[in-house]
């Protein structure tokens, strides 16, 4: 994945983008590369009182999004 930088590692890119999800609490994961990022989209569950609601997020990552997530930052 190059974000018209440095070429990012599958590996730490991927790790990176398993903790954004994590911390994000998204189930029914999908990722997709595009030429100048990512985009996550994911389903998150929430109590709205008596039941349970569900909202589907979508993230786009770019670039520089995902270089400063692969830093930690």
């Amino acid at each position: 994945m190059s974000a018209g930088k440095k070429v990012l590692p599958y590996p730490e890119l991927l790790h990176a983008i398993g903790k954004f999800i994590a911390k994000r609490g998204l189930g029914n994961i999908c990722v997709m590369e595009f030429e100048d990022g990512i985009i996550v989209t994911g389903t998150v569950l929430y109590h709205t009182g008596e039941t349970m609601g569900r909202r589907t997020e979508t993230h786009v990552l770019s670039g520089d999004d995902l270089q400063r997530l692969v830093k930690g930052g």
